[in-house]
């Protein structure tokens, strides 16, 4: 009779340790696959974020090519001839629409680029704390 009473509570007691231990593992494992999302999610946060800047580079390059078009444009008006000064001021008028177009697509890039860093910061904390979490369980 003890014999099968200290055999029950041994059976007993290696049940509830591998359940206890077998519960940290899914915590560990499920704080592991969250990392990997979150590291999925920065990856593609990252790629987001090198498209857009070369976007915002080719359009600050246009832009810039496009102002000094602009600067020229508006330096060349003759009041010899009247005809000639009305087109060029509707052609510097078109030149410095299309400026305050292409400035302002600039812009929205530019604020673009910073919510999208600003979310790659966040998601890169959010792994640093699980990864530091992950790291203490593990040793």
């Amino acid at each position: 009779m003890m014999k099968r009473l200290l055999f029950t509570c041994v059976a007993v007691m290696i049940a509830v340790f591998a359940f206890a231990q077998g519960e940290e593992t899914v915590k560990d494992l499920k704080r592991e696959k969250e990392v990997l999302q979150l590291n999925t999610q920065l990856k593609k946060l990252q790629l987001d974020f090198e498209k857009e800047k070369m976007k915002y580079n080719s359009m600050t390059e246009e832009a810039a090519s496009i102002n000094a078009e602009a600067n020229a444009a508006t330096t060349d008006f003759n009041t010899s001839n009247a005809s000639n000064t009305v087109k060029d001021a509707k052609s510097t008028m078109k030149k410095l629409k299309k400026v305050k177009k292409i400035n302002k697509k600039l812009q929205s890039s530019q604020k673009k680029l910073d919510k999208l860093q600003k979310k790659i910061n966040k998601t890169q904390a959010k792994i640093d704390k699980l990864s530091v979490a992950v790291k203490i369980v593990e040793n």
